[in-house]
């Protein structure tokens, strides 16, 4: 015999050798546990299956099934739906804990019935499980159905209320927005009005009237300068006139005056418009002035030699006065005339150089109020694009707003109510009797190597071999007398009558119990 045969011998020895042991062991577990199931208090389960149907009308993005997953709603309803003030009206509809509501505040009694709900989801993503769990079935029944109703209930509710609270939250930004636009676009306005003259956009016009105002400045400066020259011939004609006039005056006793005047001056005129026509033109002004010098002294001259001049006169007592000269005052008038006209050129030439300075002082502050109005326009521009997204957030707000009073949007549906539970969910008998075999089986071997452990004796020849050191020649096998065996077979009939009564009441038991309904299998 091998040594693994040696192994199943000796094991197949040991459950024989111990067999009442451990069948007693496990009459006494089974036994136990079927007195622990009987005295435990049955608990019944019910469950309703839910769906999360989707919005068939493409949501916005204000739609509370875009900005909230789908578990993030599961659980927020479910919140919702466990709270307080729902699970007290359950318990009082439904007359759920009688006993636990007399001798616990109503608080403890919603924490106990909390415990006992479950929300589990399943396969299919948009369907999941409401249970709830206690010791009548019919009121486990009605109180999963009302679970499964506050569910449908409550979502409806906390659609409506999110998107009322989303669409206030947006009207509320819409009117900040709004105000800090308005303000905005007034300081643009005061803005605009203040340093229009100087805004990016004008300044190809003022360059333009910069130019203008430049050209129209030199063209009052000629002027100046022609009405300056005129004014110095005219001063000279003037001089001249008074200087022939007081010649007059002096060298005319009663007699006609000499009709040819020295040329001493006619001559030195002469000669001085000789040599600037040698380097000039005829147009240049130093020479058109000796010109008009010329043709004024050669006229003066002519009126002094006519006879009908009314300056020459045969009475030495009624000399020429020269302030009754017309050609004088004419003269003279016209040297007024132009110093009106150069005071005036000269004021037009003073305003026309302030509005140069004006212009000239826009065109240089251009750059400035260009980036100042950059710098405006960038925050318009920004805050006209947040207000722009705001009113369209706000019409998404209202068209999902009124979705949700259609009750168009996402929806819970029972499509599976919760039936009347037939057999208890806790405690399972099948699984207490087989752990309860478990552990009868498991003390009995434990009690069995424990006694056979504490017996010193030994229990083959080859137990013996190895203590002693030596080898077994012979073995002498146990000869009982007459009456141990009848003893014997007295104590073995004993324990197998006593452990097959005991199986037999348990099993008889376990049938009496099922048949009036303590046991559900």
């Amino acid at each position: 015999m091998n040594e693994q045969q040696q192994q199943l011998s000796r094991a197949i020895g040991f459950l024989f050798d111990h067999l009442r042991l451990i069948l007693f062991c496990l009459l006494i577990g089974m036994a136990a546990g079927l007195a622990w199931y009987l005295q435990k208090p049955k608990v019944y389960q019910a469950s309703a299956l839910l769906m999360y149907q989707q919005q068939q009308i493409n949501p916005s993005r204000m739609s509370p099934d875009v900005q909230t997953r789908l578990q993030e709603m599961v659980n927020t309803v479910g919140q919702q739906v466990t709270s307080l003030s729902n699970l007290e009206e359950i318990i009082e509809t439904n007359n759920l804990y009688p006993e636990r509501r007399q001798r616990q505040p109503m608080v403890d009694v919603v924490a106990a019935m909390r415990g006992n709900i479950s929300i589990q989801p399943q396969r299919d993503a948009a369907v999941f499980r409401v249970s709830f769990t206690g010791s009548e079935p019919r009121q486990v029944m009605l109180a999963t159905n009302a679970l499964a109703a506050k569910f449908v209930e409550e979502n409806i509710r906390f659609r409506e209320q999110r998107v009322s609270e989303t669409l206030a939250y947006i009207r509320d930004e819409l009117a900040i927005a709004k105000a800090s636009l308005d303000k905005q676009e007034q300081g643009m306005r005061d803005y605009k009005l203040r340093y229009y003259n100087e805004m990016p956009e004008q300044r190809a016009a003022n360059i333009a009237r910069l130019n203008t105002l430049q050209t129209q400045y030199q063209n009052i400066q000629n002027n100046l300068q022609d009405l300056k020259r005129t004014q110095v011939l005219i001063q000279e004609q003037i001089n001249l006139r008074q200087d022939i006039l007081a010649r007059i005056a002096e060298g005319q006793t009663g007699g006609a005056f000499p009709r040819e005047a020295p040329p001493t001056e006619l001559e030195r005129i002469r000669q001085e418009l000789q040599n600037l026509q040698d380097r000039y033109t005829d147009n240049h002004p130093d020479v058109r002035r000796l010109q008009n010098r010329l043709s004024a002294l050669k006229a003066e001259l002519a009126a002094i030699a006519d006879p009908k001049d009314e300056t020459v006169s045969d009475a030495p007592s009624a000399p020429l006065q020269p302030a009754h000269d017309t050609q004088l005052a004419q003269l003279e008038l016209q040297l007024k005339e132009i110093e009106i006209s150069a005071a005036r050129l000269t004021r037009e030439q003073e305003a026309v150089r302030q509005q140069i300075d004006l212009v000239q002082q826009w065109v240089d502050t251009t750059p400035v109020r260009e980036a100042e109005w950059a710098a405006l326009t960038r925050d318009y521009r920004q805050l006209q694009q947040h207000y722009e997204n705001l009113v369209a957030r706000s019409l998404e707000a209202e068209s999902a707003e009124l979705l949700e009073q259609r009750q168009r949007g996402s929806q819970f549906r029972i499509i599976e109510s919760a039936h009347l539970p037939n057999q208890p969910f806790s405690p399972n008998f099948r699984k207490i009797m087989i752990m309860a075999a478990a552990a009868g089986l498991g003390m009995g071997l434990m009690l069995s190597y424990a006694r056979d452990f504490m017996d010193s004796s030994f229990k083959n020849v080859q137990d013996l071999e190895n203590f002693l050191g030596l080898s077994v020649t012979c073995t002498i096998p146990l000869l009982p007398t007459a009456r141990e065996k009848r003893w014997a077979r007295l104590g073995h009939v004993f324990w197998f009558i006593a452990l097959g009564t005991g199986f037999a009441l348990l099993g008889g038991g376990m049938v009496l119990f099922w048949l009036r309904g303590e046991i559900i299998l």
